[in-house]
């Protein structure tokens, strides 16, 4: 009776530790430096240096649903990842920096962060801070991440 029970707690055993999930931690995706990528003429980006490819054509109709020429002009965007995995995308003339999860296969948009209402952004640069990513355009610094954007001035 004794080897019976043993048997069925080894087993049990070895099924939860089987179920269970595993996880390894801390991670940090973050790149040191954003990847500036050219927009192909079927909406494509691929950011070679870091291995991923995506179509931006759905964002760029998005941020620029009034003007469908900015968008087809739209030749470069800026991006860089945070530590937890968020991907940030933003360009000139965007007036928005869209915060972007990766999903099975495709990236989706889990927040917009806007920079501006009305004036769009001349020369966005990205710097990956500790934990933020900063946001320069011109003399405007921004701190962001997945949940927000945050003016903080200064100059450059």
């Amino acid at each position: 009776m004794k080897k019976v029970l043993v048997l069925i707690s080894i087993i049990a055993s070895l099924t939860i530790i089987g179920c269970s999930s595993l996880q390894l931690q801390p991670a940090d995706f973050a790149w040191a430096a954003e990847e500036i990528v050219e927009v192909g003429a079927k909406g494509m980006v691929d950011a070679k240096r870091y291995s991923v490819a995506f179509n931006v054509t759905a964002l760029l109709a998005k941020e620029f649903a009034t003007d469908s020429a900015a968008a087809k002009d739209t030749k470069e965007i800026r991006l860089i990842r945070d530590k937890a995995g968020f991907y940030y995308l933003t360009g000139k003339k965007f007036k928005n920096v869209y915060v972007l999860a990766q999903g099975d296969g495709a990236l989706s948009v889990s927040n917009t962060l806007v920079i501006s209402v009305e004036k769009t952004m001349d020369d966005p640069k990205f710097d990956q801070k500790d934990t933020y990513v900063e946001l320069w355009n011109g003399k405007d610094k921004f701190q962001l991440t997945k949940g927000g954007a945050q003016p903080v001035g200064g100059k450059k």
